[in-house]
């Protein structure tokens, strides 16, 4: 996997706003997904890669979480919500922006469904850093996460 290749923009992955951030401490991930048992095997593949990752299934849990751990990249379902407008992501950085420290930079990606119910230029509006397509593969995620704590 260290040896891969990885193009940031196609159909299936692409990175609107390729953030970086050099940290020294723990790399914090949490995975915000409609289906536990998915996530949380992204959570234990990318914890296996030296990652601190967390899944959550549920919009109230999040917010509950992200006021005692703040992690640095969050990969949001896109299919957590009552409705489909994107809000959770909004309510994810206002909440992370309420005490941030200088220097602390967050990435969300959506992972999104196909490019009829989610589709590029909407997923850009609500403020997502980027997205992968479901299914994603965790070799896309690890890859964005290579590209965001670049040292």
């Amino acid at each position: 996997m260290e040896e891969r290749s990885y193009d940031l923009c196609n159909e299936r992955c692409e990175i609107f706003n390729p953030l970086t951030m050099a940290l020294a401490g723990p790399r914090r991930v949490l995975i915000v997904h409609s289906e536990s048992n998915v996530g949380d095997s992204f959570a234990l593949l990318l914890a296996m890669r030296g990652f601190e990752a967390v899944q959550i299934g549920d919009a109230l849990g999040v917010l509950q979480f992200l006021r005692k751990w703040r992690p640095q990249v969050l990969f949001v379902d896109t299919l957590i919500g009552e409705l489909h407008d994107h809000a959770l992501a909004r309510t994810l950085r206002d909440t992370l922006m309420l005490d941030r420290l200088e220097g602390e930079v967050e990435m969300f990606i959506a992972l999104a469904a196909d490019a009829g119910r989610d589709p590029r230029d909407t997923l850009h509006a609500a403020g997502y850093d980027g997205f992968c397509r479901t299914p994603c593969p965790v070799w896309w995620m690890f890859d964005v996460l290579k590209c965001f704590y670049a040292q």
